[in-house]
């Protein structure tokens, strides 16, 4: 058998385990690498995006309870009237935060605000048959309760089930690309 050949086909198998070997050690550091990188849909539990907490959001758009305060000081109101507005803006803010965060964390997608008697003439952006989605509140927090002090409007998730009237739900869309939520600078 001529030299060359034996050459030839030795190179061959050569090659073909040193290919072999680094297909076999691609195959294996790839398959540490799927191990290691958790699956976001494992991790979410549910096809979402991940949304800014919406404390984060209405900290953004409603004032700080010492704008609140300074405010207060300079209306013709009791100490007493001034620290029950305060811990109902408190309140109010602090239950909306809860329910959209609660509905982080089970699913829901949609809200409704109930009106209240004392805020309802405050709040004409909005009627008894408006929804909300999540996405709006992390676009825009200035759609949350509370609006003005005083204010007796509650979010709730929105049921599937419920239904206002023979016209159903209808989507809050902003006029002009704008809310129009009312000045908070007014007592209900």
């Amino acid at each position: 058998m001529d030299p060359s050949i034996i050459f030839i086909l030795v190179a061959i198998i050569v090659l073909s385990i040193i290919l072999a070997s680094i297909g076999a050690y691609v195959v294996i550091h790839n398959a540490d690498e799927k191990e290691k990188t958790p699956a976001v849909i494992d991790v979410s539990g549910q096809y979402a995006v991940l949304v800014r907490p919406a404390r984060e959001s209405i900290e953004k758009v409603k004032p700080s309870l010492d704008e609140v305060k300074v405010w207060l000081a300079t209306q013709n109101i009791s100490e007493e009237e001034r620290t029950r507005l305060l811990t109902q803006w408190t309140e109010t803010m602090d239950e909306s935060v809860r329910v959209v965060d609660e509905g982080d964390k089970n699913g829901t997608v949609t809200y409704r605000v109930v009106l209240g008697p004392k805020s309802k003439i405050f709040c004409s952006f909005m009627g008894d048959d408006n929804y909300i989605t999540r996405e709006q509140i992390r676009n825009h927090a200035e759609i949350l309760p509370p609006y003005v002090l005083g204010c007796d409007c509650k979010l709730v998730p929105k049921l599937p089930w419920e239904n206002p009237g023979k016209q159903g739900w209808k989507a809050l869309v902003p006029e002009n690309g704008v809310y129009h939520v009312p000045d908070w600078r007014h007592i209900a």
